[in-house]
Order: structure tokens, then C-alpha cells, then sequence
């Protein structure tokens, strides 16, 4: 049993080996880089939200952490939302040192196949060209470490996470989360368009770019489907308060563009009562913080958030109803009776606007 085990690993790691190769060699990122620099050619001139500051400079900064593939230097941890499967950092290209970029490494990819194939989702996902889907500048797999890497823009303020933390237990001008709102929706309409779905919107994948654009950052978790539905045979889990009964298992159905519509109105509760969905009910059942077991038991035992216009009297009762029916725990009834799936995010932004 062991050896057989131990030969799917290897088949599984072979596999994601594989793709990662298709997808580095495809951005030609390794082969071209020390040629641009003797070209003189550098990354493209920085885009909104994209900093632009003197970083350390290399004769009298701090030593680096790593440099990737001589081209990428990275110099400092990036206080920023943890990431489970790998490291943010800031960065620098050697030839462009005055943008500061963030450099999102995988660690021990080749020991885990489970990182490269979010490194590959994320690669995949983040190369859809849109205004509120977080870009790749480079991606690639660091010839000493082998870690694999995606760089990125420096969006600043950061996550909607770090950037409202101060605000917790009061929700967001009505206005302005109605517009982070619509921005999120267009994303994931995009990706969805594109045979992708997010499967894991929360306030800490959500950055502002600017204060008035915002981009779907993290797409680690994301799959492919067909027919609105995905064509992966796995679970893909979620982050509590914010993922899909679909995705905890509390339901048969499988995720969906109609699970990213369950994180939306999620994301909805949370931006405009400043509470996640289900955690005031969590507390008075369990009298404590809960796991993911838990918030799947009350949602199978059909309990329900509290409406957002019922805590919040800003909140119309019309968008109260409407994101209660995006956080039903039966997929389809997200959505109205015998609508498509595959038009459910562009339904949703019609329906607040």
C-alpha cells in the first residue's frame, strides 16, 4: 500500500510539475530576463495603485531575503493577510529598483503538490486582464530554491480586511460598499466568462487599488467548470463565515458561480453590518468563537444570519432582502426560479444598482 501511495504521489507531483513548466516557459519570464536588462527594458510604468518609491538601495540596503532568478530581489516581509500556502514580500526588479512589487512565494513546491496547483490556479486566474482582477507582472520558478513565484502590483491601501479593521462592528457608507459591491460582481463575471469561478471571496481577497477601485486578489481555490458548474472532483473547502454550505459540504450541490454569489452576499453582510454572516448566531449557540464544523451544523440545522437591514438601519429593506437570498443555503434559490446559473453574477449587478 505504501508503494502504491507513493507512486501516485510521484504521478500527482509529475503532473504539476509539468503544467508549472508549461505555463513558466509560456511567460518566457527566466529566458528573457537577463536579456531585458541588457536591453535596457523594464517592467511596464506603474499603474494605479502601483507604488513607486525609492527602495533599499543594493550597496546600502539590508542584505536581501532572496533574489529570484537574479532579476527579483526580495527584501522584506509584506504585513498583509497571511496566506496559508505560501510568503508575501516586497520585492524589486534589479533593473526597475524604484517600484516596490509584492512577490508571492510558494516554498517547497516541489515536496507539495498541493502548491503548485494553487501556484497554477493563481497564474491561471490572475492573467484574466480586467480592472477588479489583481495582475501578474512575471511568474516563474526560482532556479536555487525552486520555489515558484508570482509578482505582482503593490495595491495600496491594502485589503478591505486590513483597510476596515478599525471599523469593526460598524458597517460602510451605504454608497461606497454598494460600488466595491459592483466592481466584485463585474470581476467574477469576467472570470466567470471565462470558465473560472473564485470559490473564496472574503474581505482579505478583496484590495483596494486606489479608494475608489478595487481588485479580487488570491484565486488559489479557483476552478474551472462548464455549465456553471465546477469539473473538479474535489472539495475545495473555504474560509469560515464566508464560504458556500456547497463548499463545506452542509449540501449535495456542488460549487458553482452560484457559490461566488453566496460569497458576494457574504462579503454584502459583512461590508454593511460590519459582522460576518452567522457569527452572533455562532456565539449564542456555542458561546465562542467557531470552526468550519461548526458554522456547517448551524447551517445544516437551517439556521439563518439575521437580516442586514434588520441590524443596520441604513441598510433599505429591498437590498436586506436581496442579500439574504444571495446568502440562502440553497443554491438555486439564490437566484430567480429558473434563471441559468451561468447569469447569476449578471443579474446580481442589475438588481441593487
Amino acid at each position: 500500500m505504501l508503494g502504491e501511495a507513493q507512486i501516485q504521489a510521484a504521478a500527482i507531483l509529475a503532473q504539476a510539475r509539468s503544467d508549472a513548466e508549461q505555463i513558466i516557459a509560456s511567460s518566457q519570464i527566466i529566458a528573457s530576463a537577463t536579456l531585458q536588462r541588457a536591453q535596457g527594458r523594464h517592467l511596464p510604468r506603474p499603474q494605479a495603485g502601483q507604488v513607486t518609491q525609492p527602495a533599499p538601495a543594493l550597496a546600502d540596503g539590508p542584505a536581501p531575503i532572496m533574489v529570484l532568478n537574479d532579476r527579483w530581489r526580495i527584501y522584506a516581509p509584506l504585513n498583509a493577510d497571511a496566506s496559508a500556502m505560501a510568503t508575501l514580500y516586497k520585492a524589486y526588479e534589479l533593473a526597475d529598483p524604484a517600484t516596490i512589487v509584492v512577490a508571492k512565494v510558494f516554498h517547497q513546491a516541489n515536496s507539495d503538490p498541493q502548491r503548485f496547483r494553487t501556484f497554477l490556479r493563481e497564474v491561471r486566474s490572475m492573467r484574466l486582464h480586467h480592472p477588479h482582477i489583481g495582475q501578474i507582472l512575471a511568474s516563474g520558478q526560482d532556479r536555487r530554491s525552486q520555489a515558484v513565484y508570482l509578482i505582482s502590483p503593490l495595491y495600496q491601501p491594502g485589503s478591505l480586511n486590513l483597510h476596515l479593521q478599525q471599523r469593526a462592528g460598524a458597517g460602510v457608507a451605504l454608497k461606497w460598499g454598494l460600488q466595491v459591491l459592483d466592481q466584485v460582481l463585474a470581476g467574477l463575471q469576467t472570470a466567470a466568462l471565462s470558465n473560472i469561478i473564485h470559490l473564496d471571496i472574503k474581505p482579505q481577497n478583496i484590495v483596494l487599488d486606489g479608494l475608489t477601485n478595487i481588485r479580487i486578489i488570491d484565486w488559489g481555490m479557483s476552478q474551472l467548470h462548464q455549465a456553471g458548474k465546477s469539473v473538479s472532483t474535489v472539495s475545495p473547502g473555504g474560509t469560515k463565515w464566508f464560504a458556500s454550505p456547497e463548499q463545506l459540504g452542509a449540501t449535495d450541490a456542488a460549487p458553482s458561480t452560484l457559490s461566488d454569489l453566496y460569497g458576494v452576499g457574504a462579503l454584502a453582510y459583512w461590508l454593511l453590518t460590519g459582522l460576518a454572516p452567522l457569527r452572533r448566531e455562532l456565539e449564542t449557540a456555542v458561546g465562542a468563537d467557531a470552526d468550519l464544523l461548526q458554522v456547517r451544523h448551524l447551517m445544516q440545522a437551517g439556521i439563518r444570519p439575521e437580516r442586514a437591514d434588520h441590524l443596520t438601519p441604513d441598510v433599505p429593506e429591498r437590498l436586506g432582502r436581496l442579500i439574504d437570498q444571495w446568502l440562502s443555503y440553497t443554491p438555486t434559490d439564490r437566484i430567480p426560479h429558473g434563471m441559468d446559473p451561468t447569469a447569476a453574477l449578471g443579474w446580481a449587478r442589475t438588481t441593487f444598482g
